[in-house]
């Protein structure tokens, strides 16, 4: 592990939580349940992938919780142990201020992805939504989560998905646009997409991260992003963005998006 690289993405998230701008309210409580209305409003896809039912009396470890929206959601299950972990002391702050209003518990601590500080066979469920492929070394990430999973056990993870229209609208603005058309994909993801060194994958580079699991299922899920939708662009915004957000063609991308797999979110589902 590059800890120059792992500081930078450390930097990047602690500066502000995932989810953390919708937080809108008078009372804390007010904040984080306006944060997750807008979230499941603006991503209904995550309730259906993750089926928080699913986590009711299992040992359930989430890997990167942000603001601590689908954590919440997995401790109202009952599960029979629940942890959650962050790079962030900032995250961690957020969840634990989080339960503490709505009245929920959690074992919450920083730690990182790519060594996590538990003994083998762990935990029954692992979830992590878009949070590994901002590691630097996201293969050992999944080696890590298979590590500490029981057998018999599943996770669900989404990872960012190569092929999708935010990536080619972030090639067009930062390669087409600045003369530089040869750019790859790879570093339009790296350089532009959230924090310092993000990755996306095509499915077969996904089914390599999970080869050792027993059973995968891997889609691809349009999001939020593909679509403009929301407060979409925060970084890229300007004269190109409010353009493309009155032109896209929103419906022909969702018809393309039911006959080929093109979307941000690699949906993945694995037991060991």
């Amino acid at each position: 592990m590059n800890n120059l690289e792992i500081n930078k993405v450390h930097d990047f998230w602690n500066s502000e939580s995932c989810g953390e701008r919708y937080a809108l309210g008078d009372s804390n409580v007010e904040k984080f349940l306006n944060e997750e209305k807008s979230r499941y409003k603006l991503e209904p896809y995550i309730k259906k992938f993750a089926n928080f039912d699913e986590y009711k009396n299992k040992d359930v470890l989430e890997i990167g919780v942000g603001f601590g929206c689908d954590h919440s959601q997995i401790a109202r299950q009952k599960p029979n142990s629940l942890t959650g972990i962050d790079l962030t002391q900032r995250a961690i702050d957020n969840t634990e201020l989080r339960f503490k209003n709505l009245g929920l518990n959690s074992s919450l601590k920083t730690d990182n992805a790519e060594k996590l500080s538990f003994e083998d066979n762990t935990f029954g469920a692992i979830y992590s939504w878009g949070v590994l492929h901002h590691s630097p070394d996201t293969k050992k990430c999944f080696d890590e989560l298979h590590r500490v999973l029981k057998p018999g056990g599943f996770a669900k993870i989404m990872i960012y998905h190569k092929h999708s229209p935010v990536g080619w609208m972030l090639w067009i603005k930062y390669g087409l646009f600045k003369f530089r058309p040869f750019r790859s994909l790879e570093n339009i993801y790296s350089d532009y997409l959230e924090s310092p060194g993000t990755k996306a994958y095509t499915i077969e580079e996904a089914k390599e991260l999970v080869k050792q699991f027993s059973n995968a299922e891997i889609s691809v899920q349009l999001s939020f992003g593909d679509l403009l939708d929301g407060n979409v662009g925060v970084r890229h915004k300007g004269l190109l963005l409010s353009l493309a957000k009155v032109m896209y063609p929103k419906l022909l991308i969702k018809m393309i998006a039911k006959f080929f797999p093109i979307g941000l979110f690699l949906l993945i589902k694995v037991e060991k």
